[in-house]
């Protein structure tokens, strides 16, 4: 039923097993032929949606692993908190919690790919589901066979094939009771739309299928000619030029940049369009989107980020890693990669490190002496950096702001004795 040869590339595989009919005839089919393929363990969600019955299917799960020598990771998952906080759907929550539990098993070399077992009807449900909510051409690209994450090998399987397998090779498998619920999209369209639609019209899994192919190598084409953002410090910065000329290019431009940073979820056309406007708008402007992130005008180009929500407190200056918001403010008498050298002797008793201030003075190593709006001004900080910078001072005194430049004041000299070192950069650098 698989490709087992296209499954011995990797070396190690995890498959997501939610102990229904596909996954379950997924992980028989790895057991039988477990000689042929790379070694491989399972990863099952606990929702904490159905109560008892969620917990028999892990259960469940968990036996059948142990039964069969198959190593089980059990994962459990709050999606009921984690969606009413976000305001997303059951359905979104879950989909996006066991997304990111996917991508960092990966990137934690926990195994090369997560296997889940999405067939062909799952893709052509999906591909109906995007065009009846008006999506664009992405969506009817259909689901992915292996997006660098997630490898799904049964896609090219149907339904039928699955139910036959379970039943000539006893497999055993829970019923999921929630997969009758329509209020659920996901189950409308699978128990209601589909049945219909296939009644009607004779090989539509197979016609989706093919539209959907057609309509990657459209995506493919255009993606290859629109232009691509720079991501720096997890911002996305594009050019002007990006947004002007042909307006589907400029679209794909900017969803390009969206996925890169993981932000794509609830950006609709409007946004896009709006993010679009702002390269004929003034330096500062500024379009809010969903999940709290934004578009900004910087300078000849348009900054795509999360919105970040932090508080930035007064940290007296020392030797040693401090927490600025959601970075690390380092300063090190050992030197690093673009790090700001100063002359520590020279710093005045009571220097702190804040956030700007109204009133700010800077005179700076390479000019003269200015209001910092100024400065910030000249060097071409975009305005919604300006108070997230880490700014080392003295009273209104400027002495440093982070990343940039220091005061002439701090300047390290042939007889300086103790330098010290400024760095500011990701909690994992």
């Amino acid at each position: 039923m698989l490709n087992y040869a296209y499954l011995s590339r990797y070396t190690s595989l995890a498959l997501a097993v939610s102990g229904g009919r596909d996954s379950m005839a997924m992980l028989h089919c790895f057991i039988a032929h477990s000689r042929q393929l790379p070694k491989f363990y399972v990863i099952n969600f606990e929702h904490g949606i159905r109560g008892e019955e969620s917990q028999a299917d892990s259960d469940f799960v968990k036996k059948y692993c142990e039964a069969a020598g198959v190593r089980c990771e059990t994962v459990s998952l709050d999606c009921v908190a984690f969606s009413k906080e976000r305001g997303y759907t059951i359905e979104q929550g879950a989909r996006i919690m066991r997304r990111s539990y996917y991508e960092d098993t990966v990137r934690r070399n926990k195994a090369d790919r997560v296997l889940t077992a999405h067939h062909k009807g799952d893709n052509a449900e999906s591909i109906m589901m995007h065009i009846a909510r008006g999506s664009g051409l992405k969506g009817i690209c259909g689901i992915p066979m292996d997006d660098g994450a997630v490898l799904r090998p049964m896609l090219d399987i149907s339904r039928e094939e699955i139910d036959k397998y379970c039943a000539i090779n006893d497999v055993p498998y829970r019923e999921d009771s929630s997969n009758s619920d329509e209020s659920y999209d996901r189950n409308y369209m699978r128990n209601v739309v589909m049945p219909r639609l296939k009644q009607r019209y004779e090989g539509l899994e197979d016609n989706l299928a093919a539209l959907a192919s057609r309509a990657r190598e459209a995506e493919d084409f255009i993606r290859s000619r629109c232009v691509k953002a720079d991501i720096i410090d997890s911002v996305a910065r594009l050019k002007i030029c990006a947004l002007e000329g042909d307006k589907i290019l400029a679209q794909y431009s900017v969803i390009d940049a969206l996925e890169r940073l993981g932000i794509r979820v609830d950006i609709t056309a409007r946004h896009i369009d709006d993010i679009i406007s702002l390269k004929g708008k003034g330096n500062g402007a500024r379009i809010d989107l969903p999940r709290g992130c934004c578009a900004c005008k910087a300078y000849g180009e348009v900054h795509l980020m999360k919105a970040p929500q932090v508080n930035y407190e007064e940290i007296p200056f020392n030797v040693g890693e401090h927490r600025w918001g959601d970075k690390i403010l380092r300063v090190s008498d050992t030197a690093s990669r673009g790090a700001l050298r100063i002359d520590a002797d020279k710093l005045p008793a009571g220097a702190m490190w804040r956030k700007r201030r109204a009133g700010d003075t800077f005179l700076p190593y390479g000019g003269g002496r200015r209001s910092l709006g100024d400065w910030f001004t000249d060097k071409k900080v975009p305005s919604y950096l300006r108070d997230t910078l880490p700014v080392l001072a003295c009273g209104s005194e400027v002495l440093a702001v982070a990343r940039y430049e220091i005061s002439r004041a701090l300047a390290v000299e042939d007889g300086s004795k103790r330098v010290l070192y400024i760095s500011i950069g990701d909690v994992d650098e």
